[in-house]
């Protein structure tokens, strides 16, 4: 049997929010008061994305955190008018502006063709048919977990969709944690994204694309670890840390009122285990899936 990590080790995580609305689009915040209160709270990195636009920050990092490229992309208005789904789509490191598209086929191949990577955005939010997130091809990851959409609405929580998705296809689906603010009193710092990576944008993509990262809305995973056949995990403190597997279903679970440290060792019967750490507070932080072959 073999497990798939996409987590290498030792671990420099780095914490940064992949999407941020500001008056260029539909935010309160300029681009220079949102730069700001995310160096001020202690980010390591923050994507400008705002809706059909590729926003030119006006710098390339503010203290030590860095200000990467990005945008929201959406489905053009004409295909909206006749029916079609409002897929929205987050580019990341883009190289030129994504125009409208017909559908999220050919917004998620405009990301690629622009140099982006590129994540579905609150597939719960949109209440996106399962069969149409399953159709999409070609997409580097989605968000698992939107804070402002959990604020706005109680849509946030998008897991549904990766265990439909892992179970149906055997292959792993990256996942990313965002507040994607618009409302700063309401939705600043209610998720956030750790990548393991040097401290450079090039670095923090690779780490994207090879799922060396996780999810978050309050806890921290210290270490992700395979070790003789074994997934460890060392947490902040927590209520429980679950290991779920095929069809969302959790298979190991350590539960208590100071949890820090889990493990578990798959049998061959699993698909894919990926590891939730919930805190005493109602978050949780997600960590990629393990693909596990027999």
């Amino acid at each position: 049997m073999r497990i798939r990590n996409p987590y290498t080790y030792p671990h420099n995580w780095l914490k940064g929010n992949f999407h941020t609305h500001t008056t260029l689009s539909d935010g309160q915040w300029t681009a220079r008061e949102a730069i700001a209160a995310y160096r001020d709270d202690g980010y390591d990195f923050l994507a400008l994305t705002d809706h059909d636009k590729l926003v030119k920050a006006p710098v390339k990092s503010s203290g030590r955190m860095l200000i990467l490229p990005g945008q929201e992309c959406h489905i053009s208005k004409e295909a909206l008018e006749t029916g079609a789904l409002s897929y929205h789509v987050v580019g990341l490191g883009l190289k030129k502006e994504v125009p409208r598209r017909a559908t999220g086929q050919a917004l998620l191949d405009g990301v690629k063709k622009a140099g982006g990577l590129a994540y579905v955005a609150h597939p719960r939010w949109t209440q996106m048919p399962y069969d149409d997130f399953d159709a999409l091809e070609g997409y580097d990851g989605f968000e698992v977990w939107n804070g402002n959409c959990q604020k706005e609405c109680g849509r946030g929580y998008s897991c549904d969709y990766w265990d439909r998705y892992m179970t149906a296809s055997g292959r792993a689906l990256w996942a990313i944690g965002v507040d994607d603010t618009h409302l700063p009193s309401r939705d600043f710092g209610t998720g956030w994204t750790h990548v393991n990576a040097a401290r450079t944008p090039a670095a923090i993509y690779r780490a994207l694309r090879n799922g060396d990262a996780y999810a978050s809305s309050g806890p921290r995973f210290e270490t992700i670890r395979v070790a003789r056949g074994v997934i460890k995990v060392n947490t902040s403190a927590a209520r429980a840390i679950k290991f779920v597997s095929t069809e969302g279903r959790v298979i190991h679970s350590v539960e208590g009122e100071h949890v820090k440290s889990a493990a578990y060792k798959p049998n061959g019967g699993e698909l894919y285990v990926r590891v939730e750490a919930h805190a005493h507070d109602g978050t949780v932080a997600w960590s990629n899936p393990f693909i596990v072959e027999p």
